[in-house]
């Protein structure tokens, strides 16, 4: 087809420059490294209602009987010390924002008071859970925490330092006091949190965006 001569007034449009792989490559890490500044924050933001989900479950376990007035407290009083923990590192991590902290130094702290939450409720299999614990209050006990976690936190990490000492110790104490269906409580349990994670971990995958895919 001839140009006309209206067509050549027309502005000549050129091609957008291609950015180098250098550009590219710090493209995608910057994309990276503010995926997971936003992870860390809402891991620290979402801690109070992790605090709050384990004053919740803990009285529900506690209303299932099977352990004494003295073996109650002592994981009540267990439970509730990561409690104030992570309400402690949430007033702590909003107290500092405005000095921006590092989001990584307030995901370390709840991490580790999410390891130690593990441990408690784990004990609590062995202090205030009964002995003739059906099949369906297993895996209410050993699941439960860990998918509201998961659905809260979306941490792998964090989700992981609760899941494996408390996963351990309800595992044990299936076991160890002889719970009715132990063999089928461990199974449950095993597939239960392998599958939470396993969700955790495929979600928590940053992909890049399409220009910055094709390096």
């Amino acid at each position: 087809m001839a140009l006309t001569k209206d067509d050549n007034i027309l502005p000549q449009l050129k091609p957008l420059p291609v950015l180098p792989l250098d550009a590219l490559d710090r493209l995608a890490r910057l994309h990276a490294e503010s995926s997971q500044a936003n992870r860390l924050a809402r891991l620290s933001r979402n801690s109070i209602h992790a605090a709050s989900l384990f004053m919740v479950l803990g009285s529900c376990v506690l209303l299932m009987g099977g352990g004494g007035i003295g073996r109650n407290f002592l994981w009540a009083v267990s439970v509730l010390a990561g409690v104030v923990a992570l309400i402690y590192f949430y007033i702590r991590t909003n107290a500092t924002a405005f000095d921006r902290a590092p989001f990584s130094v307030a995901a370390r702290n709840v991490r580790g008071t999410l390891l130690y939450l593990g441990i408690a409720w784990g004990a609590g299999a062995f202090l205030v859970l009964p002995s003739g614990l059906s099949i369906v209050a297993a895996a209410f006990f050993a699941l439960t925490p860990a998918l509201a976690l998961a659905l809260l936190l979306k941490d792998a990490k964090g989700l992981a330092a609760f899941q494996i000492p408390a996963g351990l110790l309800t595992l044990g104490a299936a076991f160890a006091l002889s719970w009715p269906d132990a063999a089928l409580d461990a199974l449950t349990i095993l597939v239960g949190h392998a599958g939470i994670f396993a969700a955790t971990a495929w979600h928590r995958r940053t992909p890049l965006p399409a220009g910055l895919a094709l390096r």
